[in-house]
């Protein structure tokens, strides 16, 4: 992944975990988030699977709003024209998963 991918990832990630966080409202959350991303609904795909995934790797550690981050960002990659790519999102869920579980393990 580039550096403005990067960034971008990483703006969608803190803005879903932010609003869930604050409980935003939802429909304006998701239409913000769709604003964001500006089309890229890989990156949004990659955001929400990573975010679900890890969170799926120990759940009783977190407390859920990564669920309703990822889900805001679900949601958002499925406006302007184009549809998410469930693929991409079921292959991001798993690099989550993966990382929770080490990083649950101390293997970072």
């Amino acid at each position: 992944m580039s550096t403005k991918d990067q960034l971008l990832y990483s703006a969608r990630h803190g803005t879903a975990m932010r609003y869930a966080a604050e409980r935003h409202s939802i429909d304006g959350s998701i239409e913000e988030l769709r604003e964001i991303a500006d089309g890229r609904n890989d990156i949004l795909a990659e955001a929400a699977g990573i975010t679900a995934g890890y969170w799926y790797a120990s759940p009783a550690t977190h407390v859920g709003h990564e669920l309703i981050g990822a889900g805001m960002l679900i949601l958002a990659g499925g406006g302007q024209g184009f549809p998410l790519d469930y693929e991409e999102l079921e292959r991001w869920t798993r690099v989550g998963y993966e990382r929770g579980t080490r990083f649950r393990k101390g293997q970072r």
